[in-house]
This record gives C-alpha cells, structure tokens and sequence, in this order.
C-alpha cells in the first residue's frame, strides 16, 4: 500500500476484482465450458467475493473518515448517500425501461417492494428466513446494499459516541447478535452480528493510520471474535438446519443457515490470508489481483448493474445469434454503461448537490470533503 494519505492500490485492486468475479459468477455459475471440461464450479464463489466487500468497505470508511477534516453526520450522510443512490436510481430506472422494452409495454412494479430497497431494508429472500422485502425488479446483487447502508449509520453513531470503546461495542453486539440468531433470525440481528466482519476492516484501517503493524497480534481480537461466531453459526446449522430447510422450502451450501458459515469463515480466511500476503510482501499480487485496479472505477456500477445488463441479459438474444458475440456484446454494454453512470453522471449531479449544499451552509471547504468518498 501506498503512504497515508494516498490512493489505497491494493485495496482497490481488490474491489475490482472482487466485482469483476461477481459478475461471472453470477453469469457462468451454471456452464462455463473452456477445453472441454465445464469449469463451472471455479464460479461458485460469488457470496464470498460480497463479503471480501464487506472487509474493504469497512476499511475505506474508516480510513476515509479519520482523515476528513469535517466529521459531522450532514457530511457523512451526504458522502454515502449520494454515492450509494445517485447511481442506484439510475439503475432503477434503466432495469424497468429495459423491461418495459422486453415485455413490450409498461407495467406496474411492485411498489412495496421498491419502497423496501429505497429504505434498504432488501435481502435475498430465497436464501435466508424472516425477510422484509426482496431485491426490487429481481436484482440480487441488491440484498449487500442494504447491510452497507446501515453499516455506514451504525459506524457514525458508534465511532463518534463511543470512540475508545467501538470495537469493543461492535465485537460484543456481534456475538450477542450471532448468539440469538440461533433462536430467531431476522434483518435486525443479521446487520449486527455480519457487522463484526465489516469491522475488522475497520480495525485493520485504524491500525494502518497509526502506523502500527497489521498482524495476527493486532488482529487477534477480530479473528478470535469472527471464530467465536464461526462456532455459533456451527452451532445453527446443527439446531436449525431442518426447521430453516422447512421454511425456505428446500436446503443446499448455498443457503440459511450453511450461507451464514459460509460467509463468516470465508471473512475469518480472507482477514488471516491477508495477515499471511503481506508478511509476504505481497508477492505476485501485481501480477494477478493488481491487474483489476483501472476496473475499480467502475465497479459499484457494474456491481449494481450486470444482473440485467449481462448475467440474465435477454435483450440482444433475438439480434445477435452467435453467443460468444452476443456475451460480448452483453459486457461490453454493462462496461459502457457502468462508465456513463460512474464516471460521468454520477460525478456531475454530485457536484451540482454538493454546490447547493455548500452555497446553503456556506462552508466553503465541503464539496472536497464530500468528494473524497468510495464505495
């Protein structure tokens, strides 16, 4: 990594891989076929790569926060809620047009469900019991947006109240959270204890803006307290598993509660390998996850995004038959369109509410505050 106050590489080196894996994850999870052999299984991997998010986030708001110079909530608000809705509407309204264009009329959406997604309250409801809404207009990679956003709330209330004793807050929460999953889970208990693992990041940014080591001895409170919910969820999946099987209506890895033990342990390795790469020196990393960096600049929206641009894209079936050009075209049409909405929309009505806002508060210095923000 780069000295503090510079661009983050790996760490954004990282997201674009972490989003450019999704992508094909969600696009080839059933059939990838390359020498004859179907290699599908390498895709399987998606949730992981979302939480690997979870552990990034967590580090680049807190680092982001700590080096902003206005540490009020109006400016802490705004950063996130412009970057997250901003391009999110857009989204919405390009998914229901393209609908609108397949179905070959207008149609009514569910509005209880988009009323859910914009107070992100969404979660993938297939896949884990007592959920509030579904991803609107089926859009799965939806659901993590929801446990970023009230990530982010959780993290103001929590950094600026509690300074000294946050993590110990959020680590015990955590647990609590985990502990009583067992007995009813739901929105509320999930954002908590699934905390823990954006937290660790958080911890891992506080100790890089120290100065101070990053390893097993200044990570043991976050991996012992990710294991100690490991051995919860564990204990879930041994209690629950038929009862949660019943209600879902059938039961796989890929589902409540295996997803949950999927999720921690894959945060609880991902946290260790990066102790072990760095002790390392981070060899062949530029070789290999560095070569995703330029792709960071766009990855929120072709997170957000390639669900209906590529992965169940049906927009070009009847146009173009051959279906290698016709994937083609499908990325290359996500990949223009993620550029357009972050690189051009997104940064002009950013800057037209931040002009407002400064022109109202009269502070100057906020539309840089406000500017120095990633997803």
């Amino acid at each position: 990594m780069r000295a503090a106050g510079q661009k983050l590489t790996k760490l954004e080196a990282l997201r674009g891989a972490a989003a450019f894996y999704v992508m094909l994850s969600h696009t080839f999870s059933n059939c990838l076929i390359i020498g004859g052999k179907d290699l599908s299984i390498l895709m399987d991997f998606g949730q992981e790569a979302v939480i690997l998010f979870f552990v990034l986030s967590g580090f680049v708001i807190q680092y982001s926060f700590e080096r902003s110079k206005d540490k009020s909530f109006s400016v802490f608000f705004s950063k996130r809620f412009f970057r997250i809705y901003i391009p999110l509407v857009i989204v919405f309204l390009t998914n229901y047009i393209l609908l609108c264009f397949q179905r070959g009329g207008i149609f009514n959406p569910d509005w209880l469900e988009l009323t859910g997604n914009i107070f992100m309250l969404q979660d993938a409801e297939a896949l884990k019991p007592n959920v509030i809404c579904s991803f609107f207009l089926g859009n799965s990679p939806l659901w993590s947006l929801s446990y970023e956003w009230w990530f982010y709330m959780l993290f103001f209330l929590i950094a600026t109240r509690y300074r000294k004793q946050a993590s110990s807050i959020i680590y015990i929460t955590g647990i609590i959270a985990t502990a009583s999953y067992l007995l009813y889970p739901n929105f509320v208990n999930r954002i908590l204890m699934y905390m823990s693992i954006w937290w660790a990041g958080a911890d891992m940014a506080m100790l890089y803006l120290r100065g101070a080591k990053i390893d097993f001895k200044s990570l043991r409170i976050s991996l012992l307290v990710l294991l100690a919910e490991i051995v919860l969820l564990i204990m879930n999946v041994y209690f629950n598993k038929e009862k949660i099987a019943n209600e879902l209506g059938y039961s796989t890895i890929g589902v409540s509660p295996y997803l949950e033990l999927r999720h921690f342990s894959f945060a609880f390795i991902s946290v260790f390998a990066a102790i072990i790469w760095q002790k390392l020196h981070w060899v062949l990393f530029s070789r290999t996850v560095g070569l995703f960096e330029p792709f960071a600049k766009i990855s929120f929206g072709v997170y957000i995004s390639h669900w209906f641009l590529v992965a169940k894209a049906s927009y070009l079936d009847g146009f173009v038959g051959n279906v290698y050009l016709r994937y083609t075209l499908y990325f290359g049409v996500c990949f223009c369109f993620s550029y357009i909405v972050e690189r051009k929309i997104y940064p002009y009505f950013n800057n037209k509410f931040l002009n407002s806002m400064r022109h109202k508060e009269k502070k100057p210095a906020l539309a840089n505050e406000l500017a120095q923000t990633t997803y």
